[in-house]
């Protein structure tokens, strides 16, 4: 028997299809290669994050929202309320749709294809 070739041998999905399920939409909103890029970062960030416990996921939102104002000192407080917002939604939506998955994505990249785009996701599993 033969896997179907979307399909990891593992038994698990692709995470680039996790991923673009999960941020349907979000990663879309970007109009350049590089907005894209920055939402699918956000996205994996957000993947990474919802896989920690409640506790552990605050701590670590607390500390992206403070590592993303030191790389945007300019954000204003209402940009950065709604990139959190976009993080909490992003996070519940993976903890939704894929509970039970906790693998770790280490990279990402948006590739051009044609018009559109698709996306590469390099993940692994932390013991």
């Amino acid at each position: 028997m033969t896997q179907p070739n979307n399909t990891d041998p593992s038994g698990k999905r692709k995470m680039s299809e996790m991923i673009s399920e999960m941020a349907a939409g979000f990663l879309g909103a970007g109009n350049t290669i590089e907005e894209r890029q920055n939402r699918l970062n956000a996205a994996c960030s957000a993947w990474n994050l919802a896989c920690g416990s409640p506790e552990v996921r605050q701590r670590q939102l607390e500390q992206y929202r403070e590592g993303y104002l030191r790389s945007n000192p300019g954000t204003s407080p209402t940009d950065l309320a709604n990139i959190i917002k976009d993080m909490e939604s992003l996070i519940a939506r993976k903890l939704n749709l894929f509970p039970d998955d906790h693998r770790q994505i280490i990279s990402a990249r948006v590739i051009t294809v044609g018009n559109g785009f698709r996306i590469e996701v390099a993940s692994t599993t932390l013991p």
